[in-house]
Parts: structure tokens; C-alpha cells; sequence
């Protein structure tokens, strides 16, 4: 006996809404009563009992769901109401008292409970028959709803899928009003920064879609290809990774559908377009620099580690076998006045020998040539020219040859022929040694896949300097032509940049497929110059002039000088001569400037061993010794850092390591014996000059890190702090870490001694607190700001009593890509010393500024980026005045530098004990700077 109506063609009471309905009857909770609910009358069905007609379809197993969902509702206040809610005849639903979700479906999920679902499947809980028998009633306008989202659930394979259906919203981001604080103090100036304005078209951006397919497609390439069905109305711009979806433009409904056909069963899928979120600008950085760097490979540049490079016009150095590539590096970014790109001009210098020239050359020399190969050559750069690609070299392989086989799509094939078939090139000496590169690939969410590349010597092009072209003074100059670029070339090469982007049709539709465009010209904002500095000796002072250089102003002054009683020279006894002229020209020199010292006691050896050096110092050292002088007849590395070990870490002596070439010219011995004067003076405890420093109760401190490449994970922090009001005596500690060590941990107890030395020395602690942290990366900068930040405040709480100082952290970055040119009467020159600028091309959401400190005679000066990352109370003219001021307190140098001297000074105290001591050094010496 089949049932018409309910459930069309099903048994009694074996369709799969039966076994619906006795699952909620068997999880009805104690206390509830049982429903039974008869489906309503139709009169297209032939009129039997009604007790003969048990519910069967989907569809009354659905009404019975709503039935249950109207009962409990009704049910929480009184069982009364419940019961008379059960009783509900036949002919009509009563109204269910709460409103019902747009979605049948996910209350369904909602409602029933797990034996339901085990029950039920994933089959569709919509019943035909019941719907057919509620389209015949007048039925109330909820259960009309009701009906309504059913017949949608039923035409979701062909119909666009309503928004309700998705639970995920739509990500509104609110965004925050860019960090301005801006000074006043100094001279305004025109300044031409080497950004360019990156305009964004109204309505356009970068809307993010998540793509769904019905049925569901496991394969990513399958999904590529049912997304490419439609991309005439795509468009050609849009990135698709297989889920998610970007393109220029926002679709008219949230929700949005296509039907594509299956490429391998011709099946129909449903593809469906979800909006999730318009990407705000900093989210989409990384997605820009994306189209600039497809747009430097249309204008036929190529890629050498992450800049570009132009191979087409050359730069030829024949005498020095170079040859120099132009190239640009560019970087789109968020800043304080909108989207920007970064564009700075780059180049790369080749070598026009090949790794065949320099292992033929090793071999003429004899000796270990397999070990001198790979000392020399491992972990280089190399080009191959038939496909203009980078390579490392990350071992040779002596025992292949060229004439090797590899396996090439399932045959074995020489490398020879290899050449011959892909490039057309002969390989001409068949018995070179191949080189291995080990080239890793990224998989998506797989781990790196490492490629063995063998790459044959004759066709690889060496890169970049090596140590022997870097002391090669004539090379070394004629390259800087090339290389160093005047302020009006590089201008002149940045707006050449912007007009190849601009009218090359490919190149300008890659930005405005999504609604970019490049100004026109580079960006013009105002500058101030701040006021120069003036220096103070003991007997004088003076105006720094515009080159910022004040060395013709120290032959007769220093600021404090010290008395050198008892010493030692020790030198090779057959370069007396020099030792004798050296000695000789310290004591004259250093009595004019008013340091006070006695002759030396000569210590003659037989030879320049190190042993021989180290173990007569250890003689000679003695309680009473205040310096060690060592003349040395060539420069060593391995005797330098013996020396320098025994007289820092072993033995608390200031120690002076000169190189005999530099004191044997007669004509220059004078300027040069200053110079090592001024520094014996500040490894003394001596101090140069002085600037003037308004606050009294200030320390200025500064932070740098040296990672040792060859042992990872080891580095040594370098931390100095001012210990007295006029900024010029100096407190340093070094600490050697290894791995798994925190920096903040180190950098905490260096700042606790710091604070309680300042106390020893003004019995008082400092009222405001600026520490300028070199080494800090822009991905750091978070980490710097919550993590080291807070353990130097933490460092207050830690005395007794604690102290509540204002403090302020400074990050300072000098490698970057910024260039500021100063534009007045249509010449555009480097800026003057002390130009800064806070506004425009600063970060959004950071207080941060630009500082030129320097002055240069040759290509275009840098300016250094000032980042704080703890707001201490400064004002702006107050931070970026006494960052001026600090560049001008490196006494190794009489003019300014590029960084605050503490970071400079915390840079040379990490550099010395990472690279040559490798321990920690003795205390007695953190009152001087004997790091010089």
C-alpha cells in the first residue's frame, strides 16, 4: 500500500522520515510530551482514516522538527501550554510564537540531536510530498516562510545560493588615524624624497572572495580551470590560490554564482563567489611589490637576489675585469600620506672572469689547490649567462666532469650534450670540475624541496667584491664613479623609472588592471634644517662649520686629558726604527694637546709569532702597567685578536694594536700619531669634546648586536650609557649569549648596572632615560616594542627604592632604501647636515623621523630613520635635536656620523668581542672605552 502526498512512493512507516521521527522520539527529554502531529488534509488524496496513515516522507518529519520547535518554545513557562500545543489538530499549523531562521537547514542541524543525524545523513530533509500538501493550504505567513526557504533548499543546484546560507561576515576594518607628531625648530627647506605616490582609482582595490564548488572539487588544478570558464566576466585581473579570491572590483551582491562544466565528466558545478572583505593597504603590501616586480621583468630586467637588474646596458670595466649592471630597488608601502613606492637606484658588479679563470689561476700556485678551491669559492654568487640566474656555490665536485651523465626525463644524458641541445653552447674543456647548488623550492604547505643544480665552472660568471678587490684602492675608486651617484643623476634616474612604467603599455596595465596608476614625478615635501652644534674643548669652543669636520681643531686641545706614567712598546727588533719614530712623535704630539706622557719601555723581539707576541706581554704586565703599544709588521687576524684577548679578558689593560705600514711614511707619520694620540686619550679614560646637553639628570644609552656567521646562534650584545651630565664619560658592558638565550634577559642586567653606576658616580639616578637601539629589523619592531621595552621598565621596579624615570626607546635603522635631496634654484644637491623630516614619507603607524647627520664630497648622502617604540614623554624637537647631538659625540671620529654615538660605540664594543675576543671582557675596564 503505497502513500500518496506524504512522501510519494515510500512505505508505511519505513521511509527515512519515519526513522526521522522515531529518532526525536527517542530523544525527547523527560518531562516532554509526545508529538503527533498528523500531516494536514489534502483533498487530492483519497479520504481514509486518518489512524490508517502513520507519517512516513521527509517532509512531515520536517513539520513534526517544527512542531518540536514550536512546543519547547511554548512549553518553557507552564506544562498547560505544552499539552495544549500537542493537541494541535491537522488542519493547520499554529503560528510558532519566536521567529523562524531565514535557514531550515542549518535549524535542522541546530535542533536535532546526534541520533538524528546518524539518522539522517547528508540526504536533503525536504520532503516533496509534504510540500506539495502545504502549498494546498491556506497556512499562516510564518509556516508560509517556512515553505518558502524549503523550495530554496530544494533549487539549490540551479539557483544563486542566498547570503544567509553563509555564517561567516563580512570583515569591516577600522582604520586607525596615521601617528603624526611633527617639530618645529630649524630652517625650512625644499626636500625631494625618492618616493613616488601610488594613486588608487575610487571604487577600485582589492576585494578578497572565498570560492566554494558544489559538488565539491578536491583537485586545486581542477578548481583553476572551473574558475577559467568565466573569465571574460573575471576580468584578467585576479590571483586565485585554489580557496581564496582577489580581484580589483566588489560584485553587486555579497553572494554571487556560475555554473561551469566539469572538464573530465562534463558534470555541472556550481561555483560559488563569496565576498569576505575589502584588504585594507597594509594588508596588501606584500601583494603590490607583487605587480612591481612582474612589472621590472616585463621592462627586461632580471632578478639578482631580491632587486633587478637591467643586463642591456652594461656598465664595461676592462682593465678591472668588471662589468656593473644598473638596476633599481623598489618597495611599495603604507605611510603617514598614503600609498607609496620606494624607488632607489642599485647596482651589481660582475666579474667578467669566469670560476674556470680563478680555479686555473689557484692551480698555478700549487699547494692544497683542492682545499684553496673551496675556501675561496664556496658560498659565492654566480651567473649564468644563457639564463641570466643566480646560483650559490654550495660545494665542487672534483670527482665529476661535463662529460658526467644525470638522468633527463628518464634518460641518462652528459651535461655536455645537455648544453649543446637546451643552449647551443660547446663546452670547451671537458675535464672541469662541476659545481653543486642547493636550490630550495617552496611547496605549499609542504616543507621546502631541496633541487640539486650541477652548474658547469666555464659558463659561471662570478659576482660581487671579494676581500682582494676590496683593498685594491685604484679599483676600488674607479668603481665609485660608476657606482656613487650624484643627487641630480639619481633624481634624474628615478623619473626615467617612472616614465618606462608609465608608457609601456604592459608595464602600466599590470597597475591599472587594479586601479593603480605611478605620479608623474617624484614626491616634494618641506624639510628644516636644525641649528649647528657647537663643540667645547677645555680652553675653547667653536661653531661646527657646514662640512661638520672640526679635526684642524684638536692639534692643541682635548676636553680632558690623561697622564700616562708607565707603558710599553713591543715591537720586531729589526723595525726599530719605527718603533723609535712612533715613540718619539706620541710624546710631542701628545704634550701639544695637552696629554701628559713618559717615554716608553721599549720591548724588542726576536720575530712576529704570535706566541712570541702574547708571552713577553704576560711578562711585562704588571699592577702598575696603564697601556700596552704593539707594533706589528703585518696585519694578522689570529695575532691581532691573541693580543687583544690576553690585555682584555685575561688582564684588565688598555691595549693599542698598530700596523707598521701605517707609521712608516715620514710625510704622514705626524696627522696619524694625532689620531692614535686622541684614541690612547679615550682608552684612558680621557675625554675629546663636548656639545651642549640642557638636562642634567639625562642618560642616553645605546644597544647593538653581533651575530657570529660562522657559530649560529651566537652573538654578543654590545650596551653603553652615559654616566655623567655632560654626556662624555661612559659606562659599557658586553655579554656573550648562545643559543636559546634571550636578549632582553642580557640587556637587563646590563641596564641594572648602567643605573647603579650613574648613582655611584652622581648619587642620584637619572629623571629621563632615552636608549637608542641599533640592529632592529622592521619585522622586529613589535617584539622590540612590547618585549625589550618592557624589561627595561621592569629593570626601575628592580632597585631599591624603585624609580620611575621617563624612558624612551629609540630604534635606529641606517640600512635602508630612503634618499633626500635638497631642491633650490633648480639644482638638486644633498641636503645640509641636520635637515630632518617627520611627515609624509614616515610610517603610519609609528612616531618616526628622518635624520642627515653627514656631510659627503662624493654620490648621495643617507639619512638615518629614527624609530621609537616606547613613548617616554619627549617632545619631538627635544628627541630629534639630541639624536643630532649624539652624532656628533663619536670621538673616533672629530665630525658627525650617522648614528648616535652610544650605538656607534655599543656597534664597535659587540663587533670587537664577537669577532676577535669571543669573551667576555674584565670590568675594570667598562669605565673606559678601550673598544676604540
Amino acid at each position: 500500500m503505497s502513500e500518496q502526498g506524504v512522501g510519494r512512493g515510500r512505505n508505511v512507516g519505513g521511509g527515512r522520515g519515519a526513522k526521522l521521527l522515531a529518532a526525536l522520539e527517542a530523544s525527547r527529554r523527560p518531562g516532554e510530551p509526545s508529538i503527533v502531529v498528523e500531516p494536514p488534509s489534502d483533498p487530492t488524496v483519497s479520504s481514509e482514516p486518518s489512524a490508517s496513515r502513520a507519517p512516513a516522507g521527509r517532509g512531515s518529519a520536517l513539520i513534526q522538527l517544527l512542531a518540536r520547535r514550536r512546543v519547547i518554545g511554548s512549553t518553557t513557562s507552564s506544562p498547560e501550554t505544552a499539552s495544549t500545543a500537542a493537541q494541535s489538530s491537522s488542519s493547520a499549523l499554529t503560528p510558532v510564537p519566536s521567529p523562524i531562521s531565514p535557514s531550515v537547514v542549518s535549524q535542522v542541524s541546530i535542533e536535532s540531536t546526534s541520533q538524528v543525524t546518524s539518522v539522517v545523513g547528508n540526504l536533503n530533509p525536504v520532503g516533496r510530498g509534504a510540500i506539495a500538501r502545504m502549498q494546498s493550504l491556506k497556512l499562516s505567513s510564518t509556516t508560509e516562510v517556512v515553505t518558502k526557504q524549503i523550495q530554496a533548499q530544494e533549487q539549490q543546484k540551479s539557483q544563486a545560493i542566498s547570503e544567509k546560507v553563509y555564517a561567516k561576515p563580512i570583515l569591516i576594518h577600522q582604520e586607525n588615524a596615521p601617528i603624526v607628531k611633527k617639530g618645529e625648530m630649524g630652517n625650512k627647506i625644499n626636500v625631494i624624497a625618492n618616493y613616488v605616490r601610488v594613486n588608487i582609482d575610487p571604487g577600485k582595490g582589492i576585494y578578497e572572495y572565498e570560492v566554494s564548488f558544489y559538488p565539491s572539487v578536491d583537485s586545486k588544478q581542477i578548481r583553476f580551470e572551473l574558475l577559467k570558464q568565466h573569465r571574460e566576466i573575471l576580468g584578467p585581473a585576479k590571483t586565485f590560490d585554489g580557496v581564496t579570491l582577489y580581484l580589483p572590483y566588489q560584485f553587486e551582491n555579497t553572494v554571487t554564482s556560475f555554473q561551469s562544466s566539469h572538464p573530465a565528466t562534463n558534470e555541472a558545478v556550481t561555483v560559488n563567489i563569496v565576498l569576505r572583505q575589502k584588504r585594507r593597504a597594509a594588508d596588501s603590501i606584500h601583494f603590490y611589490n607583487v605587480l612591481i616586480r612582474k612589472i621590472a621583468r616585463i621592462l627586461g630586467m632580471v632578478q639578482m637576489n631580491r632587486n633587478y637588474f637591467n643586463p642591456n646596458s652594461p656598465i664595461i670595466m676592462p682593465v678591472e675585469k668588471l662589468e656593473v649592471w644598473p638596476g633599481y630597488v623598489t618597495a611599495i608601502n603604507e605611510f603617514e600620506d598614503g600609498l607609496m613606492l620606494c624607488c632607489d637606484v642599485s647596482f651589481r658588479v660582475l666579474r667578467t672572469t669566469t670560476v674556470l679563470d680563478e680555479l686555473v689561476e689557484m692551480s698555478k700556485k700549487g699547494g692544497y689547490f683542492h682545499q684553496t678551491a673551496q675556501e675561496v669559492l664556496i658560498g659565492l654568487s654566480v651567473l649564468t649567462r644563457y639564463n641570466n640566474k643566480m646560483y650559490r656555490i654550495d660545494e665542487i665536485l672534483f670527482d665529476k666532469n661535463p662529460q658526467s651523465t644525470f638522468d633527463c626525463q628518464g634518460e641518462p644524458m652528459s651535461y655536455v650534450d645537455y648544453y649543446k641541445k637546451q643552449y647551443n653552447i660547446d663546452i670547451k674543456d671537458k675535464g672541469q670540475p662541476m659545481l653543486l647548488n642547493r636550490l630550495k623550492k617552496k611547496m605549499q604547505g609542504k616543507e621546502d624541496e631541496t633541487v640539486l643544480v650541477c652548474l658547469v665552472p666555464e659558463l659561471c660568471y662570478l659576482t660581487g667584491l671579494d676581500d682582494r678587490l676590496r683593498k685594491n684602492f685604484t679599483i676600488m675608486r674607479s668603481l665609485a664613479t660608476h657606482t656613487k651617484v650624484a643627487p641630480m643623476a639619481r633624481v634624474k634616474a628615478l623619473a626615467s623609472y617612472i616614465d618606462s612604467v608609465n608608457n609601456n603599455e604592459r608595464a602600466s596595465s599590470v597597475l591599472s588592471q587594479w586601479g593603480l596608476s605611478l605620479a608623474p614625478m617624484p614626491l616634494s615635501i618641506e624639510g628644516r634644517v636644525l641649528e649647528p652644534e657647537r663643540i667645547f674643548l677645555s680652553r675653547s669652543n667653536f661653531a661646527t662649520n657646514p662640512q661638520c669636520d672640526w679635526s684642524r681643531n684638536l692639534g692643541n686641545d682635548v676636553l680632558v686629558a690623561v697622564k700616562i706614567e708607565s707603558w710599553i712598546l713591543v715591537y720586531v727588533d729589526r723595525q726599530l726604527n719605527i718603533a723609535q719614530d712612533f715613540s718619539k712623535t706620541l710624546l710631542d704630539v701628545g704634550s701639544k694637546m695637552g696629554i701628559r706622557i713618559n717615554p716608553p719601555k721599549m720591548v724588542a723581539l726576536p720575530n712576529d709569532r704570535t706566541d712570541t707576541y702574547v708571552n713577553r706581554i704576560r711578562d711585562e704586565i704588571n699592577s702598575s702597567l696603564q697601556l700596552v703599544v704593539a707594533i706589528f709588521p703585518t696585519s694578522r687576524d689570529d695575532r691581532y685578536a691573541a693580543v687583544k684577548t690576553l690585555c682584555t679578558a685575561q688582564f684588565a689593560v688598555p691595549s693599542q694594536m698598530i700596523n707598521s705600514k701605517t707609521v712608516s711614511n715620514p710625510t704622514k707619520l705626524r696627522s696619524i700619531v694625532q689620531k692614535i694620540a686622541l684614541q690612547i686619550n679615550c682608552k684612558m679614560g680621557g675625554e675629546l669634546w663636548a656639545v651642549s646637553i640642557p638636562t642634567k639628570t639625562l642618560m642616553v644609552c645605546g644597544v647593538d648586536v653581533y651575530h657570529d656567521p660562522t657559530k649560529r646562534g651566537q652573538s654578543v650584545v654590545g650596551f653603553i650609557a652615559s654616566v655623567n651630565p655632560g654626556l662624555t664619560r661612559w659606562f659599557s658592558r658586553a655579554k656573550c649569549q648562545g643559543p636559546g638565550v634571550e636578549l632582553v634577559d642580557s640587556l637587563k642586567i646590563c641596564f641594572l648596572e648602567s643605573l647603579k653606576k650613574y648613582y655611584e658616580i652622581n648619587h642620584d639616578y637619572p629623571k629621563q632615560i632615552v636608549l637608542f637601539r641599533d640592529g632592529v629589523g622592521d619585522g622586529q619592531l613589535q617584539f622590540a616594542a612590547a618585549h625589550e621595552a618592557t624589561q627595561f621598565l621592569s629593570a626601575f621596579q628592580s632597585l631599591v627604592p624603585p624609580i620611575e624615570p621617563k624612558f624612551t626607546m629609540v630604534v635606529v635603522q641606517k640600512r635602508i632604501n630612503t634618499r633626500l635631496f635638497h631642491s633650490a634654484r633648480d639644482a638638486i644637491n644633498n641636503p645640509p647636515p641636520g635637515t630632518v623630516v617627520d611627515h609624509t614619507v614616515t610610517r603610519r603607524d609609528w612616531w618616526d623621523f628622518f635624520l642627515v647627520s653627514q656631510f659627503v664630497t662624493q654620490g648621495t648622502v643617507s639619512p638615518t630613520h629614527f624609530i621609537v617604540v616606547h613613548d617616554g614623554g619627549m617632545k619631538p624637537d627635544n628627541l630629534q635635536k639630541l639624536a643630532y647631538k649624539m652624532t656628533h659625540m663619536y670621538y673616533n671620529w672629530p665630525g658627525t656620523v650617522r648614528v648616535p654615538a652610544p650605538c656607534q660605540y655599543a656597534h664597535k664594543l659587540a663587533y670587537l668581542i664577537g669577532e676577535s675576543i669571543r669573551k667576555e671582557p674584565q670590568q675594570q675596564l667598562s669605565n673606559r672605552l678601550y673598544f676604540l
